[in-house]
């Protein structure tokens, strides 16, 4: 089921109880039943909040272009609250002295509670397993309140049954499920504030992301990497650092990383890699020409290579004698070639292998003039850095 479905379910569970404790409060004359019959009215009330706030979590706006989904955090804030409420209420109702229950309608009360109690122990947890599941604050803050009804219902059980043995421990375990909602409570208040102050994911999680991205062997190291979580999704901003020679395929290992990243950690809403250089880099770029003067469109044609290397000189000149694309794509290999200026990238299937293995970039352009071709992987190379 959606996280929807699972907070219209516990809507109707508590309204359902609700009635049923109600009914059983005035024919047993119970002040503890009525009072968890409101109990229950104050989670069916919880239960709207989080079906509210899981309903528009999800919805995106022009002004909300990253979605609602803190809307669950806060649904799970306002549920906290109603913890806290309950606590109060349970503690001062074991804190209010003795109530006169009629033993004639003893076994209604005792079945209503008893089945309260079941229902609302089943649902929790249901409904805390779907949350871990789905990655739902809400779902798991919800499920916690349908565990305090539980506590209640025991309460009401073990005041009822007293009645029998003439002992009335009320108070004791009142006190005891006061303090448990307490703690709970105040442990989803700090974790849902914490959420929508964009804590850090927990250590676990950035590992697991630190070490996919340092799989790349691209990847000298990672400069920053900060990883927030928000209504149950994460938000992932990291820089890298390339080494020489790749940051010309900067882009796609950026890609690489972040579709990896994706597939591998759940509920990942956003992943931002910004890239660099470790350090400043020369490249190699080989330009190819069928007769020495113009740019040549594919490599099979291959009859000169013009070398040119950053800040330096004249390019280098040399005479190319090669029988096939393999042989091309190898002589770029052996000579350290970053980026090749072509027309087309070549046909073969092995030669393109042996370049992509290699790292080397090929340059398709329309221009038959080598300076051209030249001065546009130049900008290339500035637009990049920037």
């Amino acid at each position: 089921m959606k996280k929807e479905h699972w907070a219209l379910v516990s809507l109707l569970l508590n309204l359902i109880q609700s009635g049923l404790k109600f009914v059983g409060g005035l024919m047993t004359g119970s002040l503890s039943l009525l009072g968890e019959a409101l109990h229950s009215l104050s989670d069916a009330t919880a239960s709207v909040i989080a079906y509210l706030s899981i309903k528009f979590s999800e919805k995106k706006h022009e002004k909300f272009p990253y979605g609602l989904y803190k809307l669950e955090n806060i649904g799970a804030i306002v549920i906290a609250i109603f913890l806290i409420v309950a606590a109060y209420e349970i503690g001062h109702r074991a804190l209010s002295g003795q109530v006169e229950i009629d033993r004639e309608a003893l076994p209604i009360g005792i079945a209503v509670v008893v089945f309260s109690l079941v229902s609302s122990l089943t649902l929790s947890f249901l409904e805390r397993r779907a949350g871990k599941k789905l990655n739902s604050p809400t779902l798991i803050a919800d499920s916690y309140h349908t565990l305090t009804d539980a506590f209640g219902s025991a309460l009401v059980l073990v005041s009822l049954s007293a009645v029998y043995m003439g002992y009335n421990y009320d108070r004791y375990f009142a006190l005891a499920v006061v303090a448990l909602i307490l703690y709970t409570a105040f442990g989803l208040l700090k974790e849902q504030i914490g959420a929508i102050l964009d804590i850090s994911a927990d250590e676990e999680t950035i590992e697991k992301i630190r070490n996919i991205i340092l799989s790349f062997p691209e990847v000298e190291s990672i400069k920053r990497l900060l990883v927030r979580s928000a209504g149950g999704k994460l938000f992932i901003d990291a820089e890298i650092l390339l080494r020489p020679g790749s940051f010309m395929r900067s882009h796609a290992i950026a890609d690489e990383i972040e579709r990896k990243i994706v597939k591998e950690i759940d509920n990942v809403e956003m992943v931002f890699i910004h890239y660099e250089p470790a350090r400043e880099e020369k490249l190699r770029i080989a330009v190819f020409s069928s007769d020495g003067e113009s740019l040549c469109r594919n490599f099979k044609n291959v009859k000169k290579m013009f070398l040119f290397e950053e800040r330096s000189g004249k390019p280098e000149v040399k005479e190319v004698e090669v029988k096939s694309e393999e042989d091309v794509a190898k002589l770029l290999v052996r000579e350290n070639v970053d980026i090749v200026i072509c027309g087309h990238h070549p046909e073969s299937a092995k030669a393109k292998w042996i370049l992509h293995k290699n790292g080397v970039f090929v340059w398709e352009t329309d221009t038959d003039n080598i300076y051209e071709a030249l001065s546009e992987v130049s900008k290339l190379r500035l637009d990049s850095k920037y």
